[in-house]
């Protein structure tokens, strides 16, 4: 699982049957800078989303075929906002014992 940022939405005029009630998300992924507090981002990428996240939230992203698993039926899923995230905690390297919260 990675984290990201959404940063819009994306709107289809035409979806396949099993997209029915989907949100589908324009994320920023995070890279390891992100994480220490300096704005480095993947490409954007495409979250399919069932738990209502907003622009600007900080989610967790599942990627390939684990993707598709929360599904009933097969859903042509690459990747899935699978958590909301709140706050995280990420001390820096070589300091375990560091109590600043980021996020």
């Amino acid at each position: 699982m990675r984290m990201g940022t959404v940063i819009g939405r994306v709107t289809l005029s035409v979806r396949h049957p099993s997209f029915q009630g989907e949100r589908l998300l324009l994320t920023s992924p995070w890279k390891k800078d992100t994480y220490e507090g300096k704005p480095a981002f993947d490409p954007a990428i495409v979250v399919y989303d069932v738990l209502g996240a907003g622009v600007g939230q900080q989610i967790g992203i599942s990627e390939g075929r684990e993707a598709a698993c929360p599904f009933e039926r097969p859903t042509p899923v690459d990747a899935y906002c699978a958590a909301l995230i709140d706050e995280f905690y990420c001390p820096p390297e070589g300091k375990a014992g560091s109590k600043d919260l980021k996020g």
